[in-house]
């Protein structure tokens, strides 16, 4: 099933956003209160370990604000 793994900073947005383009999305937070590094880092190793095509989340933002998410749809 294929599935992309992103980051962010309003996890609400930005499953809305997904779910317009995927409304069937089957949706994860893997984790909340990262740093950009962390949450950057995070995201990509999620992304090659399953597989998954890689969508980073905006401009960076200073703080443990970033959750790495995935969903498959």
């Amino acid at each position: 099933m294929p599935c992309i793994v992103g980051m962010t900073t309003d996890v609400e947005a930005r499953q809305r956003r997904w779910r317009r383009q995927y409304p069937n999305l089957d949706w994860e937070l893997i984790q909340c209160e990262l740093t950009y590094d962390e949450a950057l880092a995070l995201e990509r190793r999620t992304a090659d370990n399953r597989g998954c095509r890689q969508e980073s989340g905006g401009p960076r933002k200073p703080g443990r604000v970033w959750c790495v998410y995935i969903f498959y749809y």
